[in-house]
């Protein structure tokens, strides 16, 4: 399985805005004395100090990095190193960079830093709902989206529930397709759910706020639809 990556772009810029010709140094930081690893690769010797060359025309440059919220451990980030054709260096800002599913592109340009002494996880986009396919271990990452939605099709036996923000809530609606009868088995870090209806084409819907290690207790009963 290929790691998922986010691809950042760039442009190096002196202080009136010129662009200019120019190196790049991308760092992953903060996994500590671990070996950080993405989908079950190691990335030592992946990562450390890849040196990206700006087009000489325009200060134009791009990287690929596995996103921070697939790298074990949590709470790693990158320093990014900005250096001008002298190898003087212009600037240096940390970022984490996310993804879902998907490979997504980041624009420097546009992208806020973050303190990487104390890097917060972003809150997810409210308001917008991911439909996911269902497998056995679907992941359910709640640093990106706070609604979520699959249809069952198999018995999803190990979902994942990770990254969820202390005092957020979050909203899963679980749906049997028109054969119904599968089974979606609620993780140990999420509590009290309810038993996922299974008539086909059969709909349960509930919410959970998240405490302060990131466990999921329901803040009613669930619903039921057809």
């Amino acid at each position: 399985m290929p790691v998922l990556v986010v691809t950042v772009t760039g442009n190096i810029q002196t202080c009136n805005a010129i662009p200019i010709a120019g190196e790049v140094e991308v760092m992953l930081c903060g996994y500590g004395s671990w070996v950080p690893r993405a989908d079950g690769q190691t990335l030592i010797g992946q990562i450390q100090s890849p040196k990206i060359t700006a087009n000489a025309t325009d200060g134009s440059f791009s990287f690929q990095v596995p996103p921070n919220n697939v790298i074990t451990p949590d709470g790693t980030y990158y320093t990014v190193t900005i250096k001008d054709a002298n190898g003087d260096v212009s600037q240096i800002n940390a970022y984490r960079f996310f993804a879902s599913g998907v490979d997504v592109f980041y624009d420097l340009n546009t992208t806020d830093p973050i303190n990487p002494n104390f890097p917060p996880p972003p809150l997810p986009p409210f308001g917008i709902l991911i439909v996911l396919p269902p497998s056995p271990g679907m992941v359910f990452d709640g640093l990106l989206f706070s609604s979520f939605k699959t249809t069952l099709n198999v018995n999803v036996t190990a979902p994942v529930f990770r990254h969820m923000v202390p005092g957020n809530l979050y909203t899963f609606i679980i749906q049997q397709n028109g054969t119904g009868g599968f089974t979606f088995a609620w993780p140990a870090n999420v509590h009290n759910a309810v038993m996922v209806d299974p008539t086909a084409s059969g709909g349960t819907i509930q919410t959970f706020v998240a405490d302060e290690s990131g466990d999921l207790w329901p803040i009613g009963p669930g619903t039921y639809y057809a």
